[in-house]
């Protein structure tokens, strides 16, 4: 019975890595969660109210945008590309009765124009093919907050680097889009 159990684990264990694989080759971005402690760094340094409409480019299961509901946004929009990662997040939200919308889809093709502030913790090549789109489709005045890359062509308001609970240090880039 032990050897049946560990050789589930193992084979669920082999199945999540070439899942993860194959979403990695259709994505390029590994899934890695944005750490815990630096979610209330970014939120604090955001002015959200009730108006404020939130999108996560990249949300994975949606934890950015559940902690930000708390500060009162009115819309929390997640595109992700991982099934199982949309599905996880959508169904936590029903359980949460939250107003979190978490849809698989390729934040490149999505409408990103209402958002007032958008999240990324993605890779530089990612980000920087994102930059484009980012300075040509967001609002004016659109926060665009980027944990642990720059994001060329958008204005640098501010860099958030705190080392948190022993972890090392990571620069979260605070950036506003400005229209002329």
């Amino acid at each position: 019975m032990v050897c049946f159990i560990y050789g589930l684990v193992i084979l669920v264990g082999l199945m999540w890595i070439f899942y993860s694989l194959i979403v990695y080759c259709k994505t390029k971005v590994p899934h890695i969660i944005t750490p815990q402690s630096r979610i209330p760094v970014i939120l604090e340094n955001l002015n959200i109210t009730p108006q404020t409409i939130v999108y996560d480019l990249g949300c994975g299961k949606g934890d950015f945008l559940f902690a930000a509901e708390k500060y009162g946004a009115t819309e929390l929009v997640g595109f992700e590309m991982s099934p199982l990662l949309v599905w996880w997040g959508q169904f936590k939200a029903k359980l949460k009765h939250s107003k979190v919308q978490i849809r698989c889809e390729d934040f490149f093709n999505a409408d990103i124009s209402k958002a007032d502030v958008i999240y990324l913790f993605l890779v530089q090549a990612v980000v920087n093919k994102l930059a484009t789109k980012l300075k040509q489709e967001t609002k004016n005045g659109a926060v665009v907050v980027c944990l642990g890359d720059i994001v060329p062509g958008l204005q640098l308001e501010k860099i958030e680097d705190r080392k948190l609970n022993g972890e090392k240090s990571a620069k979260i880039y605070f950036y506003k889009n400005i229209k002329s």
